[in-house]
C-alpha cells in the first residue's frame, strides 16, 4: 500500500512544510513556505541593504536558493530563524563584495562603538508621527544604525521574530539580542525626539517603540 502524503493546509507549520519539500520533493509545501515568508524576508533584506538597493532582489533569490541547497543542514527549531540567518549571511557577503572597507571591529557585542556617546532618550515620543510618516521615519533612520543593531531591529519589527529566534539566527546569547534591540530603539527615540522638538509637537505615549 502506498504511503499517504500528508495533507497541507494553511495551518501546517514551517518545519513540516520544509520536511515535506526536502524529503519528498513536495513543491506545494515549498510554495506555501515562500508565500508565507516572502514579504517579511524581503523587508528584512531591504532594511539591511537599503530600500533602493539594486542587490535586494538578488539577495532574496540567493537566500531561497541557499535554503534549498543546504536543506539537509537544517536541524529543526525555528525555520524562520534559520532562513533569516541565511539571508543575513547573504547580505554580509554582498557588503564584503561591494564595501570591502566596511568593518565592525570597533563595535562591542551590542553593536555600539566604544567611542560613541549614547544620548539619553528620556520619555518615549508619542503619536506625533503615525502611519506612513512613521514608516518613512523608520526606513530612513534604521539604515543609520550600526549593522549589529539594525539586523536585530529588523528581525524583530519586520520579521516579527521572538528574541529567542533572533538569538538562534545570530548565534548570540538572548541577553545580547535584547541589548542590541534596546540600543537600537534608544537611538531611534532620540532622533524622533529631536524631530518632534524641531516641529514643536507634543510628545504623547505611543506604541511605535514598544517591544512586542
Amino acid at each position: 500500500m502506498a504511503k499517504r502524503t500528508k495533507q497541507i493546509t494553511a495551518e501546517t507549520d514551517d518545519g513540516t512544510l520544509f520536511d515535506l519539500f526536502r524529503k519528498r520533493g513536495d513543491e506545494a509545501a515549498f510554495e506555501l513556505l515562500v508565500s508565507r515568508h516572502s514579504t517579511s524576508l524581503m523587508r528584512f533584506i531591504r532594511g539591511m541593504l537599503g530600500r533602493d538597493s539594486a542587490y535586494a532582489d538578488d539577495a532574496y533569490q540567493d537566500t531561497w536558493i541557499k535554503a534549498i541547497d543546504n536543506s539537509g543542514k537544517w536541524k529543526g527549531g525555528s525555520f524562520k530563524a534559520w532562513l533569516t540567518a541565511i539571508a543575513r549571511n547573504t547580505v554580509i557577503d554582498i557588503f564584503r563584495r561591494t564595501k570591502p572597507t566596511l568593518s565592525l571591529d570597533d563595535e562591542n557585542e551590542f553593536g555600539v562603538a566604544f567611542v560613541e556617546n549614547i544620548p539619553d532618550a528620556g520619555q518615549i515620543p508619542g503619536e506625533a508621527l503615525a502611519g506612513e510618516e512613521a514608516e518613512r521615519f523608520v526606513a530612513d533612520n534604521v539604515m543609520a544604525l550600526p549593522e549589529a543593531q539594525r539586523e536585530v531591529f529588523l528581525m524583530r519589527v519586520e520579521q516579527d521574530m521572538t528574541f529567542k529566534e533572533i538569538a538562534e539566527a545570530l548565534d548570540i546569547p538572548l541577553n545580547t539580542a535584547l541589548g542590541r534591540m534596546h540600543y537600537a530603539t534608544q537611538k531611534l527615540r532620540a532622533v524622533l525626539s529631536e524631530k518632534l522638538e524641531e516641529r514643536n509637537l507634543p510628545e504623547q505615549e505611543n506604541e511605535l517603540w514598544t517591544n512586542k
